[in-house]
């Protein structure tokens, strides 16, 4: 126990050095703003770097006369594995901490003076780990790859076995896109390159050869196209311009059905003064009666043999008939078939002619009614032409005296130039 007699020690104060030098009052400055980089402040919430590492502060504002504070700018640094960069100060100075600022003070006591920098934004900073970046950018089928492989566990563990079996086809029909990278530029080196062309769509092998760049629809379809000069030369019409009536012109020609369309055009041509003209249109006439009458015979062609042909078309010339059944048949056992494909192509020949001999202007109905197909698919071969397919304008009807309703019965297919071909419908794959 302490004794009682022994006096009680008082805390000595210790003397500020400022008192001690003969300052009592301490003087603030406030230093002037400043637009340029200077002191920041930086917060590490997680990951603290070392010392040594170098960071800089970044303005989208160059050359502004604003206070740094008052910037938008950010800082950043990085190190061989870790970038920091700030994340309070780019967006327009509304994110958290933006609103928070700390001034540095610096005490001088040889002055006694405290400079306050009022120009130091203040930095809150997070990181990044560079490996990992190629996975923050990741595509959002990583979820749908990640969901469909939970999917296949599922089916091989409680599936049925049409499930399994399915799973393991579709694994085996995967195609492993990062094996095929170090073939893509061989792959790409052997395809040619094609020529891209923006023009008009061309037409396809079944119908003949068109002229895309004549503005003349006569020259659409050249005879060339049609028929060789050597069958061309072969087709005799005199038979045709010295009959005097419809029964004896229809006997001179191939197909003996009685069709009043064309004993009227034959009557038209006739009747043209110009030879030159009148003959070439009456072998256009004569040429689509021998096509006509080989779409009739089409059925038993295959069962005709070759050398009684001739029998099947009578006052046809050898020529002309050699040339339209290697043009629309093909050789099978010693006989001549016209498949479904040739069928196509002879109908849209017959339908080419039809444009020839009725001025390129032709009532499709009509055309149906001579080769009894449906209109519908003698509409979409003269569509298939080039040939725009509509029904008489409201002043030919007025003329004609007809209806609305028939004159959309009685659609006309013209042939415009220079030709444009419809646009080729793409299907979609069937849904399951």
């Amino acid at each position: 126990m302490a004794s009682s007699s022994q006096t009680t020690k008082k805390p000595s104060k210790r003397k500020s050095e400022a008192g001690s030098l003969g300052h009592s009052d301490v003087q603030v400055i406030v230093e002037e703003a400043s637009t340029s980089a200077g002191p920041a402040f930086v917060n590490f919430p997680s990951v603290r770097p070392s010392k040594n590492t170098p960071f800089t502060i970044y303005t989208r504002d160059v050359g502004s006369s604003s206070d740094l504070t008052k910037q938008h700018s950010i800082i950043a640094g990085e190190t061989e594995d870790v970038e920091f960069f700030s994340t309070n100060r780019d967006h327009n100075l509304n994110t958290e901490g933006a609103d928070c600022q700390y001034l540095p003070a610096l005490y001088d006591p040889s002055t006694g003076q405290v400079h306050i920098h009022p120009s130091t934004p203040l930095y809150l900073l997070t990181h990044g780990v560079k490996r990992l970046r190629a996975s923050v950018n990741a595509p959002l089928l990583d979820k749908q790859a990640h969901w469909k492989a939970q999917r296949n566990d599922l089916g091989e563990t409680f599936g049925t076995r049409k499930a399994k079996t399915q799973i393991r086809a579709e694994e085996r029909n995967k195609v492993d896109v990062g094996a095929m990278q170090g073939v893509k530029g061989h792959l790409m080196g052997s395809i040619p390159e094609l020529a891209m062309n923006d023009g008009p769509i061309l037409a396809n092998e079944s119908i003949p050869t068109p002229n895309v760049t004549t503005s003349d629809p006569s020259e659409v379809y050249p005879r060339d196209s049609l028929i060789s000069s050597q069958e061309w030369s072969s087709i005799d019409v005199k038979s045709l311009q010295q009959a005097d009536d419809d029964e004896t012109r229809q006997k001179a020609l191939p197909w003996r059905r009685k069709v009043g369309w064309i004993q009227g055009r034959i009557r038209y041509f006739n009747s043209l003064e110009d030879k030159t003209i009148r003959r070439t249109q009456l072998r256009y006439v004569f040429y689509l009666s021998t096509l006509c009458l080989l779409r009739e015979n089409a059925a038993v062609l295959s069962k005709v043999p070759v050398a009684e042909l001739s029998s099947k078309f009578p006052g046809v010339p050898s020529q002309l008939l050699d040339g339209i059944i290697k043009r629309f048949a093909e050789p099978k056992e010693k006989r001549y078939v016209i498949t479904e494909k040739l069928h196509v192509k002879l109908l849209a020949w017959i339908c080419v002619l039809y444009l020839h001999v009725g001025g390129f202007s032709v009532d499709t109905g009509r055309v149906a009614q001579d080769l009894k197909l449906d209109k519908a698919k003698v509409e979409n071969m003269f569509k298939n032409l080039g040939c725009r397919v509509d029904m008489d304008t409201p002043a030919e009807r007025e003329k004609k005296g007809i209806t609305t309703a028939e004159a959309s019965a009685n659609r006309k297919a013209v042939l415009k130039a220079p030709v444009v071909f419809p646009k080729q419908k793409t299907r979609g794959p069937a849904k399951r």
